[in-house]
C-alpha cells in the first residue's frame, strides 16, 4: 500500500501545486458553465427493447410492496427508461414524479470526493495532508486526506459516539453539525477501530471531515461550495445539501419510510458530507455525464477516484475515492455507490465498459436491498 500511495502522491504533484504545503492556501476559482454541454449529452432513446425488461422488474417489485421510488437507466447518455413508482408521501397520497427529490444518503459521498479532488487539482489540498493541518486540536496523528477518501483512517462512526451515552449530546432535538462533531472528537477522543492505513474500514466520520476540510479551504459552507462548483455548473438545479436549516429550499422533497412508518427529521441530519444531498434521478444523470466528459475533475483525478485503494473484500469488491468498485465477470469494472438513511435507499451505478448508468432512488424501506448485478442485467 505504501508504494501505491507514493505513486498516487507523485501523480497529484504532477498536476501542479500552489503555495506552501505547511499553510492553508485560500483560492477561489471561477466555475465554468457546462449546462449546454450536459443538455446536449442527454437524449431520450425511443423504442428500446430493454424497456420492457426494466419495467417488468420494477412493476413486480412495486406490486409486491418491495419498491417505491424513481428509476433512470441510460446508455451513452441516452435515456432508456425513466419512471416513477408509488408515492412521495404515503399519508397524503402525493404521487411521485420525476421531479421529486430524495435523500441520497451515502450516494452523497461521490460528491464530497469530487469536491475534495477539485481542491487537490487546484493545489489547495494534498493527499498527504494530515488532519492537524486543518484541525490542530484533533487528537489523532498520521491520518491523511488520502485515508479519509478511501476509508483507511480507522476512525470510529460519529453516529455511534455522538448518539450514546446521552451525556455527549443530551438534547436529541437539537441539531448536531460537522463543527459540533469535530469539537466532540477533540474533547472526548473516541477510541479508533484501527491504526491509520492498517486496513479498509467504511466510516461516515471520514466524509464529514472531508466536507469540513472543503469548507476550511474554500472559505464557504459545504452546501454553497457544491452549489457553486458542482450543482450549478452542470445544471443540477433540483439538488440541495440539506442540513436541517434549509428544508424550505428542497425541491419537491419526498418522505422517507420504514414500511409505513415515516422517519422523523433526526438531529444527525445536520451533519453533511457523508449524506445530506437531496437530488433527483435526472440530476444524478447530469452528474454522471459530467464525470464521463471530465467537466468537474480531469481524467487523471477521475482515474484516481476510480482505482482500487484497498485489498479486495467479498472476493471482487473495493473502494476508491468516494466510489465503490467491483469487477464484473461479463462487464468489467463497475463504479457505484449505494446508500441507506432513515427509509431512503439509493443506487448510483456506472458500467464503464458500455457507458451505462443506473440510478434508483427509493423512499420506502421494505425487504432486502436491490441486487447490483440484477440491476446491471436489466440493461444488458
Amino acid at each position: 500500500m505504501k508504494d501505491n500511495f507514493i505513486i498516487i502522491v507523485i501523480s497529484i504533484l504532477c498536476l501542479g501545486s500552489c503555495g506552501s504545503s505547511n499553510d492553508i492556501n485560500y483560492k477561489k476559482t471561477k466555475s465554468v458553465d457546462h449546462n449546454n454541454t450536459i443538455r446536449n449529452s442527454i437524449e431520450l432513446k425511443k423504442n428500446d427493447v430493454r424497456q420492457n425488461k426494466i419495467h417488468d422488474y420494477f412493476n413486480r417489485k412495486y406490486k409486491r410492496n418491495m419498491f417505491n421510488g424513481n428509476i433512470l437507466f441510460a446508455e451513452n447518455g441516452q435515456i432508456i427508461s425513466h419512471k416513477s413508482y408509488g408515492y412521495a408521501n404515503l399519508k397524503t397520497k402525493e404521487e411521485l414524479t420525476k421531479d421529486h427529490s430524495f435523500q441520497l444518503a451515502s450516494v452523497s459521498k461521490p460528491f464530497t470526493s469530487v469536491a475534495t479532488l477539485q481542491l487537490i487539482g487546484n493545489g489547495q489540498i494534498k493527499l498527504e495532508d494530515t488532519l492537524q493541518k486543518f484541525f490542530p486540536n484533533l487528537p489523532y496523528k498520521g491520518i491523511t486526506v488520502h485515508q479519509l477518501l478511501c476509508h483507511r483512517s480507522g476512525l470510529s462512526q460519529y453516529t455511534h459516539f455522538c448518539d450514546s451515552p446521552d451525556s455527549i449530546w443530551p438534547d436529541k432535538s437539537k441539531t448536531i453539525n460537522n463543527e459540533d462533531v469535530i469539537s466532540i472528537i477533540s474533547k472526548i477522543n473516541p477510541l479508533i477501530n484501527y491504526s491509520p492505513d492498517r486496513r479498509y474500514y467504511y466510516c461516515n466520520t471520514n466524509y464529514l471531515l472531508l466536507a469540513s476540510i472543503v469548507e476550511k479551504i474554500s472559505g464557504i459552507e459545504f452546501k454553497q461550495y457544491l452549489k457553486e462548483n458542482i450543482f450549478s455548473p452542470i445544471g443540477m438545479n433540483n439538488s440541495i445539501v440539506y442540513d436541517r436549516t434549509n428544508f424550505n429550499e428542497l425541491i419537491k422533497p419526498t418522505q422517507g419510510y420504514e414500511n409505513k412508518t415515516p422517519w422523523e427529521d433526526v438531529y444527525l441530519n445536520g451533519v453533511v458530507g457523508d449524506k445530506g444531498i437531496y437530488s433527483t434521478t435526472m440530476d444524478l444523470l447530469k452528474f454522471d455525464r459530467a464525470l464521463q466528459h471530465n467537466l468537474l475533475i480531469n481524467d487523471t483525478l477521475k482515474k484516481l477516484a476510480f482505482s482500487k485503494k484497498n485489498k479486495d473484500y467479498n472476493k471482487n469488491k473495493n473502494y476508491g475515492y468516494g466510489f465503490r468498485l467491483k469487477d464484473h465477470t461479463n462487464y468489467g469494472k463497475i463504479v457505484y455507490h449505494t446508500g441507506w438513511w432513515k427509509g431512503y435507499r439509493s443506487y448510483f451505478i456506472k458500467v464503464l465498459k458500455n457507458d451505462q448508468t443506473i440510478i434508483v432512488l427509493n423512499n420506502v424501506k421494505r425487504g432486502r436491498f436491490l441486487n447490483i448485478d440484477k440491476l446491471i442485467g436489466l440493461i444488458n
